[in-house]
């Protein structure tokens, strides 16, 4: 790092000598390219503002010999004792470009963003789909550590609706540390991505990196791209630069269940829910739902009935009491819809369908039509078909197995909507197992991963139980300290209104 003190007046130097201000090195010079300028060099003068702002572009300092001159001392040559009685002081300025360099044409013919991936790709993704920067082209940026995350990116981007070849990653590793160095790797890349793109606009999204690279690409990058900075928390993209630019509003509907899910890592199978047999069933998941409070027993007894069909033992799988009232026209609706078949004194589970339904499947199907209803709401309310959807089935996209070490494999949502680019994650209960310490504390656990792994930073996590659990419980107590949500029997009719509000607020 050098110092130079840049002046042609003989008064000036015989000040900074006596001040002490010009240490061994220093160079003394009447004109000055601050092209030259390396990052932590030292610049002393009264140099116009845009030289200023270009060393401290490059990643030096500038210090501004600032005198109280009077205004007969105006155009005279001073003297070292006419500066001190001036007050002559050195003042440090770090000057920032208001403007961008003007560009080979007027009018750009792509938006380029420029991105450092980091362990959060959303906030990546998300300005590259808004339609007032809609990039035509995404340069990742990243650091060794964060290479993983930079291809997940990029597969993201693809499913997103990016072609293959408006999406690459730089080939060079970024460093993630030394600031000094940081300045130089990104003054680097600005000017190379500068001269490859010269007629289109460049966005650096700084979203992304450690607080170092943010210091350092904003310097590197502030005379030739927009600096913007996605933030998800208020739905909005704001400016680093130019700073007088408006803040953008992020739209609601960027993202689809599968480019979410993308960006996060994870693959979505394409299989459709039995939407026919779901309508077919509508009135009854209603009645399941409407008296839920009341009929507690039944679902133990529907549990455990279709526990033991799925332990291949269907003559076993029986629903042995007598049910009135609520429990009667329940049962009663069950064998109207073959799902039970009546043998002696009591019924039976009639199939693995049946199973599944009686065994939790009904809360699903009750999500389902919840998100059925949103499809038809007014504008603003509503929620696109490929927004939302249950029963998901989900892999890591790139073919890996689940993360070693994760107890709590992340294969299969139970239902999941998608608004204002965050997630809602919703996990369906319906047996008594929810309050058992253990088991309860598994639901949680995977519920916590699921919300991490695949929701991200914004995640809303919901529990849906059919069974009472009280608030004393340990699990309840658990489940606050998770950031879940638990939403008990006597809210469970509430769904559609409770999502519709998670939506808008």
């Amino acid at each position: 790092m050098t110092t130079t003190f840049v002046t042609r007046h003989a008064g000036a130097i015989d000040w900074a000598r006596e001040a002490n201000l010009l240490p061994e090195g220093c160079v003394v010079v009447s004109s000055f390219d601050a092209e030259r300028v390396q990052p932590g060099d030292l610049v002393i003068g009264t140099l116009p503002a845009q030289v200023a702002a270009r060393i401290c572009e490059r990643g030096g300092r500038y210090q501004h010999l600032t005198i109280d001159l009077p205004e007969n001392l105006r155009g005279s040559e001073l003297t070292a004792a006419q500066m001190r009685a001036c007050r002559a002081r050195l003042e440090e300025f770090d000057i920032q470009r208001s403007t961008l360099r003007p560009r080979s044409s007027a009018h750009p013919a792509r938006n380029v963003h420029v991105v450092l991936a980091s362990g959060e790709n959303l906030p990546n993704l998300i300005p590259a789909l808004a339609s007032a920067m809609k990039a035509q082209q995404v340069v990742i940026l990243a650091s060794r550590a964060m290479a993983r995350n930079a291809v997940t990116l990029r597969h993201g981007l693809l499913r997103a609706g990016l072609d293959e070849h408006s999406v690459r990653i730089y080939p060079e590793d970024c460093p993630d540390h030394d600031l000094k160095t940081l300045l130089c790797w990104a003054r680097e890349r600005a000017g190379e991505l500068h001269a490859e793109y010269p007629t289109d606009r460049l966005i650096l999204n700084l979203t992304g990196g450690n607080k170092l690279m943010t210091v350092a690409f904003q310097q590197a990058f502030r005379v030739f791209a927009e600096i913007i900075y996605c933030d998800t928390e208020r739905d909005r993209i704001d400016y680093f630069h130019p700073l007088a630019r408006t803040p953008e509003k992020l739209p609601v509907d960027l993202l689809r269940i599968d480019s979410y899910l993308a960006v996060q890592g994870y693959r979505l199978r394409h299989e459709e829910p039995d939407a026919i047999g779901i309508e077919q069933r509508a009135e009854l998941t209603r009645q399941l739902v409407s008296h839920a409070p009341a009929v507690q027993k039944l679902f133990g007894e529907l549990n455990f009935a279709a526990s033991r069909y799925r332990q291949c033992r269907p003559l076993d799988a029986r629903v042995p009491s007598q049910p009135a009232g609520p429990a009667k026209e329940i049962v009663d609706r069950m064998v109207e819809l073959k799902l039970l078949d009546p043998a002696d004194n009591h019924v039976r589970v009639a199939s693995e369908c049946a199973s599944g339904y009686l065994g939790g499947g009904w809360l699903e199907e009750w999500c389902w039509l919840a998100g059925k209803e949103l499809e038809q709401g007014e504008k603003g309310r509503r929620l696109h078909r490929t927004r939302w959807g249950i029963n998901l089935k989900i892999d890591p996209w790139d073919g890996s197995s689940v993360q070693a070490g994760d107890a709590y494999p992340l294969n299969e949502l139970d239902a999941a909507f998608v608004h204002r680019n965050r997630m809602l994650l919703i996990e369906c209960k319906s047996g008594q197992q929810v309050s058992d310490p253990g088991e309860g504390q598994d639901i949680l656990n995977k519920l916590e991963a699921l919300g991490k792994h695949v929701g991200g930073r914004l995640d809303t996590k919901w529990l849906l139980s059919a069974r009472r659990i009280d608030s004393g419980k340990q699990v309840w107590q658990r489940a606050q300290k998770y950031g879940i949500r638990i939403v008990p029997p006597e809210d469970l009719g509430n769904l559609k209104a409770e999502v519709l509000t998670w939506m808008t607020t």
